[in-house]
């Protein structure tokens, strides 16, 4: 009998056993329930849709993981839905289908806050007929603009687009700003390309390659891990490319020349197979079009053809046409006459799934100056005026081999490693001759002074990075590492000589000549590291602990000698002028952050670090060291307010320090410029600043209205200035820095766009303004600077596609500065600038195109010269090929012959105008081809 129920009982073992099981299933997916949340809402009349359909798909199979529909009020709240990503769709009928991409986590809300519908008979009447539709976009803090909606000749490249996307300017060096600030780096696909020249991408890459354009602040990447500003912030332009071009090859090969005297040439060849990338490319120009690292200049004042503002010593500065190049590798901004030679190769891939990613970069460039020019300074002084006259001639030799490289591997679904490397090999040779002469307020002689210089430099730098980052299975909780280190050594020896005349009573008094060798080792060595940990206090909740180890360690010896009277030679130490000093920082800090995010709405954090900063300063040639330290609080905050369809706001303050540098510690003179002496400060303390950004960002894709505000603030304790002192007798100044207190400056940009549909064309209007308040001493007495800077201007385009286009820009500056030691001299004068830039279209493959700079400056009662001009290019295409993908242009550069090398500084109380040689009129033949094949061939 028990043997009949044998199967029985096992049937019974197994259902129990599912039964288990099912209901363990149910106790998950119970215990897992999620929702989303949100309202619906036309964007034409502003209210609450009903009757909405929202559904949730799988996005690998599109099957419906749920729906529902809105309420009378247009609200819905879906809920039973389990964790993972989804598609979102939202229709209803006679609207537009909606579509997003969101990601449900575990037994939590997803509010979506408002979702827009739109008419499809609105879509039709003015988006489709325009081709326009989402022509911009705001994403948080992105502002990504759809490149096919923005019509372009054929052939045109990325800058050529970035100059027709509202709210992005490029300047005729390739310089990019962004909603008023300068753009410091340029990606393809949101990876390196060429890093540290920016012009490469966006001069080498055709438009037509271009599926989106995306203009944001780059965060480290630390800060966009833990979601905790860090203060790191670098303007960026990411290019996304069409699906198309990432496979096959594509790329530009352009060959000019005048016969004669100019010539332009580059080739650039992009192979991509998917994730993997190579691209090579090679520049030889003498027309100043070398693509040479304009970032890195940037870091030193670099400028494009007219522009004002205010530096950190509380001047302000006017430039036409560039400025002196006196820093970094190839930059050229239009002082002299350039050649220059520039190349690299790119390989970038990703492999099993992007879960490994490999990135590197090799590139050499090289140019070679000549330039003469000559410069007009004053120094307004309390009771007298000097003036100094200076004229020379240089030339200058740079080249630089640089490599590097990026690999990342994501170990698992929760931790990461990334590392990147860097190392670069340099010289610059230079040679420059230069005659002086200084007057008093009489035009009395008081130095007459020519002097004549030749250094040459060797470099070498190698810096690498470290990140590891972990998450956990509890949501918020991560830890992560990032260590840095950087290493450069710069060795240079040269030759000074000076014949000095000094002049009493317009009589030569006294003659002294120096005649000395120089050499200069400079190392620093920076190591730091930083660990972060989160830690989730509630869903949209968290903290953050942070602590951090810095160590900056910089040594230089200065050794100076003179000839001696058997051998001639450089043998005789000038102890004066000779130094081996070391500088050291160790900063411990830590700290705690709170940050709280609510999805598509608002997220803000706010929180304090505390650090300490132990310095060491040792003169070993001495043998004395000085210790000290200071402890600092830097207090932080966020906010990123997504306002619905109406804009994004966001705020940020954060406290920095800045040490100072080991040349102007350094207890030592240096003569090189005998009217210009500086001498270092042991006693300097580093300084704090205080930075305020507010910004606000909104775009309404209909009427395509953009409109962009930002304000910027910057306050500094213990500020670095300087201490002049002057020679009335000689009109020698020598300048020693020093700390001050109360400087601060006030930036601020605004611009507001839109397109006229009635009458077809896009018109705009920008404004600007900067405040700049700065304290430094002249003779003993302390002087107060200020200086004022406001701008405004139209934009205007109009186009018919394949018929012409006309862009037009115009900008209006008014310039003040004053100082409280001189408040009976007060400088004021108008500047402006304005640029057209025409296409059309002609029968028979013909296109001719022409752009003109009007550069205006008002005379003052001291610089009195005409310096305006107006600098006329044009150029006449003619389309090869059956798809136009080449083209034969003649070209003629600065057709009235007017470009002038031009730049005004006024400083305090320093005013000076500089005027330089620059390329000017030439005519040039190129041939232009833009190649491509995607798995087709060629057509010709």
């Amino acid at each position: 009998m028990a043997n009949c129920f044998c199967p029985f009982k096992n049937a019974m073992k197994k259902t129990t056993a599912l039964l288990v099981v099912l209901f363990a299933i149910s106790l998950t997916v119970f215990s897992q329930d999620a929702a989303i949340k949100g309202t619906v809402i036309d964007t034409s009349e502003k209210r609450n849709l009903s009757n909405a359909v929202i559904a949730v798909l799988r996005p690998a199979d599109s099957v419906l993981a749920g729906f529902t529909r809105t309420d009378k009020a247009g609200q819905f709240n879906l809920q039973k839905l389990l964790p993972g990503k989804f598609i979102l769709m939202v229709t209803r009928p006679a609207y537009a289908d909606y579509f997003d991409r969101i990601e449900i986590t575990k037994s939590s809300t997803v509010d979506l806050g408002a979702i827009s519908l739109t008419l499809k008979s609105q879509l039709l009447q003015e988006v489709v007929v325009q081709h326009k539709l989402g022509a911009i976009r705001i994403k948080g803090d992105t502002t990504e603009y759809i490149a096919d909606s923005f019509k372009l000749g054929a052939g045109a490249t990325v800058e050529d687009l970035l100059k027709k996307l509202p709210g992005i300017q490029v300047d005729k060096d390739g310089k990019i700003s962004a909603q008023g600030e300068t753009v410091q780096k340029v990606l393809v696909d949101g990876e390196e390309f060429f890093s540290d020249d920016p012009t490469i991408a966006t001069r080498g890459l055709t438009a037509d390659a271009v599926d989106k354009v995306q203009a944001f602040d780059k965060k480290s990447d630390q800060a966009a891990f833990t979601g905790i500003d860090d203060g790191e912030k670098t303007k960026t332009i990411n290019l996304q490319l069409k699906e198309d071009r990432k496979k096959g090859y594509f790329g530009k090969v352009e060959l000019g020349s005048d016969a004669n005297r100019y010539w332009n040439n580059n080739v650039m060849v992009n192979a991509f197979k998917g994730k993997r990338k190579f691209a090579a490319f090679s520049i030889m120009s003498n027309t100043g079009k070398t693509g040479l690292d304009w970032k890195e200049g940037m870091n030193y004042g670099a400028n494009n053809n007219v522009e004002m503002g205010s530096d950190d010593a509380g001047g302000m500065y006017i430039s036409f046409n560039g400025n002196d190049d006196e820093f970094g590798y190839g930059n050229y901004w239009g002082e002299g006459l350039p050649k220059g030679w520039n190349g690299g190769l790119h390989y970038s891939n990703k492999w099993k799934g992007d879960k490994i990613h490999l990135n590197s970069t090799y590139q050499y460039n090289k140019i070679n100056t000549e330039a003469q020019g000559n410069t007009f300074s004053q120094y307004r002084l309390p009771d007298t005026i000097l003036y100094v006259n200076d004229y020379g001639n240089s030339f200058r030799s740079r080249d630089r081999n640089r490599i590097e490289g990026l690999y990342e591997i994501q170990i698992d679904s929760f931790s990461s490693v990334k590392i990147t490397a860097q190392a670069s090999t340099g010289n610059n040779y230079g040679h420059s001759k230069f005659h002086q002469e200084s007057l008093n307020s009489y035009g009395d002689t008081l130095s007459i002074i020519d002097r004549e210089t030749t250094t040459d430099a060797n470099n070498k730098n190698f810096n690498s990075t470290l990140l590891w980052k972990q998450k956990f299975k509890k949501q918020g909780r991560t830890i992560s590492l990032a260590a840095r280190q950087n290493y450069t050594e710069v060795a240079s020896k040269g030759i000074f000589f000076s014949d000095n005349n000094y002049f009493r009573n317009n009589v030569l008094d006294s003659t002294k000549i120096l005649d000395q060798q120089k050499g200069t080792d400079n190392i620093t060595s920076v190591i730091n590291s930083r660990i972060t940990y989160t830690e989730p206090l509630t869903k949209r909740s968290l903290l953050e602990f942070n602590y951090s180890i810095d160590n900056n360690h910089r040594q230089s010896r200065i050794a100076t000698f003179e000839k001696t009277a058997p051998t001639g030679k450089y043998e005789e130490r000038i102890d004066s002028l000779s130094n081996e000093y070391s500088f050291n920082v160790l900063t411990q800090s830590g700290g705690i952050n709170y940050r709280y995010a609510k999805p598509k709405r608002v997220n803000f954090s706010f929180g304090m670090n505390v650090s300490n900063a132990a310095f060491s300063r040792k003169d070993l040639k001495g043998d004395s060291t000085i210790n000290y330290s200071f402890t600092n609080f830097y207090p932080q905050a966020n906010l990123n307010w997504t306002m619905g369809g109406k804009g994004n706001l966001r705020f940020n303050y954060n406290g920095s320090t800045q040490a100072p540098s080991i040349d102007q510690i350094q207890p030592i003179q240096d003569i090189t410029d005998q009217l210009n002496i500086r001498v270092g400060n042991p006693d300097l303390k580093q300084a704090f600043r205080h930075n305020f950004y507010l910004t606000f960002n909104s775009y309404k894709f209909l009427s395509e209205r953009n409109i962009y505000v930002s304000l910027n603030m910057t306050a500094t304790q213990h500020d670095f200035s300087t201490l002049n002192t002057l020679d009335l007798s000689t009109g020698r100044k020598t300048s020693k820095p020093v700390n001050v207190d109360g400087n601060y400056r006030i930036n601020g940009y605004f611009y507001y766009g839109k397109k006229i549909k009635k009458l077809g064309f896009r018109a705009g209007v920008n404004g600007r303004f900067n405040v700049n308040h700065n304290t430094n001493f002249i003779d003993g007495l302390q002087n107060e600077n200020d200086s004022y800077t406001f701008g405004a201007g139209p934009e205007f385009s109009y186009e018919k596609e394949k018929k012409f286009s006309i862009w037009l820009t115009t900008n209006f500056n008014h310039n003040v500065s004053k100082t409280s030691l001189r408040s009976d001299l007060v400088t004021r004068y108008w500047t402006q600038d304005h640029y057209v830039d025409a296409n059309v279209h002609l029968p028979w493959k013909l296109e001719i195109g022409s752009s003109c700079n009007f550069n205006i400056r008002q005379k003052t009662s001291v610089f009195d010269k005409n310096n305006n001009s107006i600098r006329l290019n044009a150029r006449l295409d003619r389309k090869l090929f059956k798809n136009d993908a080449a083209r034969l242009r003649f070209s003629a550069n600065d057709i009235l012959d007017q470009n002038i090398g031009f730049n005004r500084n006024i400083n305090s109380n320093f005013l000076s105008e500089r005027t330089y040689d620059t390329i000017r009129r030439y005519f040039m033949l190129s041939f232009i081809w833009n190649f491509n094949k995607n798995g087709k061939p060629m057509d010709w």
